[in-house]
């Protein structure tokens, strides 16, 4: 602080200096021309109060606009992006691995994205056979309650496997007949209904096929045609009844 204090005067008393002695100088130029001591005086210290005037007018002038330059260049330096700074061989070469980092972003997302649907696919694909197989499970457990007193344990466990091919549309020739008694056709055309409702996998048509096959000795007098159009016949009469929901097996 008290160096800058010095500079000032230093600076001040300097130009106070010069300014006296260009006061001088046009005071002994006045006298030669022939002016008085009077005049001379006065334009001694007019030319030098002018001068010191002037100096305080433009260091503050001056002061300003230097300190007004300085900030918006280092405002402007400050702002100025750091690529502006590179030359242009560096720039482009960070653009070229900007650039290949972006490729490889892209390539890596696409193949996580691939990966995930893959994944999904396999998750939906087991969901399906999950429920197919309890679909499968659920319709051998109500046959077999259903044939326990009119089955032999041979015919239920081939009941069970003809299910499984109707249910899995196996060609049909590995179908094995199941004998039965004490149960009439309109208890096999319910039967029959209920699994085709279970699984609803194929036409009425189907089922029918397949009680004509699977219950060949019972049905044997009758059209597969006519098993179709009476598989809902009286669904409230028989041992065997009509089953529109399956959740409680």
């Amino acid at each position: 602080m008290k160096t800058k204090y010095f500079e000032y005067i230093t600076v001040y008393l300097s130009v106070f200096l010069v300014c006296v002695f260009v006061g001088i100088i046009g005071r002994l130029v006045l006298l030669e021309k022939g002016a008085d001591e009077y005049t001379a005086g006065v334009f001694f210290w007019i030319s030098t109060g002018f001068g010191v005037l002037m100096f305080a007018i433009l260091s503050l002038f001056l002061n300003d606009l230097a300190e007004r330059l300085v900030n918006r260049f280092l405002k402007a330096k400050k702002n100025e992006s750091p690529e502006s700074q590179v030359p242009n061989e560096d720039l482009k070469k960070i653009e070229e691995e900007r650039q290949e980092a972006l490729i490889k972003s892209a390539l890596s997302e696409n193949k996580n994205s691939a990966r995930d649907i893959e994944q999904i696919r396999e998750e939906r694909q087991i969901a399906a056979r999950n429920q197919k197989q309890a679909r499968i499970d659920t319709a051998i457990r109500y046959a077999q309650q259903e044939f326990a007193l009119y089955a032999s344990d041979d015919d239920l466990k081939q009941l069970g496997k003809n299910i499984i091919i109707y249910a899995e549309d196996i060609n049909f020739e590995k179908i094995k007949t199941v004998k039965v008694k004490d149960l009439s056709n309109l208890d096999l055309y319910h039967f029959g209904w209920n699994i085709w409702n279970c699984f609803k996998v194929s036409k009425q048509d189907r089922a029918a096929q397949f009680l004509k096959l699977t219950f060949a000795e019972a049905l044997k007098d009758v059209e597969e045609n006519s098993i179709k159009t009476h598989l809902k016949d009286d669904e409230h009469k028989g041992l065997v009844k009509i089953i529109e929901d399956f959740t409680d097996f």
